[in-house]
């Protein structure tokens, strides 16, 4: 191969590398993981008022990643089947069919799912690994026994003016699914015709001095 054709090439070869790794650089950027630290700090100290005598629980935990096109609870909206079924009796299938069925529209990123909160006060953690595609994180769990009553984050943005959150952090309180009338902690199910919109929990279980009691915070802390 003649000398001129051959630095020709290295020159291409180079200029393809380069290319190659600044794409790389900001594929890696446009990926992030992400600890969720979540503490529960509900409790019959906390919110006294007809504190279950069993004790309270949380159940399992499901949340996702998501575009602004998806959401998995609104203050004033009504909930979906799902969380109707999450805030009723803690089931998570039809959520997760729910969740599926976006992520296969490219609503939704990752989904993940934390095992259940036998007592309270309690803590869990999870990872999530997410992109910029799917800039937004929110979970629900039931607050229980309950009758229709969770905790959770909603469309929660991980990603500000363009660059990744590294820290923040969160009040848990309780909502009300609007699907069940029951007002104490084992009420007897009583469905709610026709549904109402999810809203804050303002009944004496969760109001204090100062206003609503927090059920927990999250700490939500970049981790590459």
């Amino acid at each position: 191969m003649p000398a001129s054709i051959r630095t020709r090439v290295l020159h291409l070869l180079t200029l393809l590398l380069a290319t190659a790794l600044a794409t790389q650089a900001w594929a890696d950027d446009d990926k992030a993981t992400f600890e969720l630290t979540i503490d529960i700090t509900w409790s019959a100290q906390s919110a006294p008022h007809e504190f279950p005598e069993a004790g309270g629980h949380l159940s399992r935990l499901v949340g996702a990643t998501h575009r602004q096109r998806y959401s998995m609870f609104r203050d004033g909206h009504t909930a979906s089947s799902g969380l109707e079924a999450l805030a009723e009796v803690g089931r998570l299938a039809i959520l997760k069919a729910e969740l599926a069925d976006a992520q296969r529209r490219n609503r939704v990123g990752t989904i993940f799912e934390l095992p259940r909160l036998d007592k309270v006060p309690g803590s869990m953690k999870a990872i999530v690994e997410t992109s910029k595609e799917y800039p937004l994180l929110s979970f629900v769990t039931m607050l229980a026994p309950s009758p229709d009553w969770f905790t959770g984050l909603s469309a929660v943005p991980l990603v500000i003016d363009g660059q990744w959150v590294a820290n923040a952090d969160f009040q848990l309180v309780a909502w009300d699914a609007g699907s069940d009338s029951g007002g104490t902690y084992v009420a007897p199910n009583a469905d709610t015709q026709p549904r109402e919109s999810v809203r804050l929990v303002a009944t004496r279980h969760f109001l204090g001095r100062r206003g609503l009691v927090p059920v927990g915070t999250v700490k939500i802390k970049r981790m590459k």
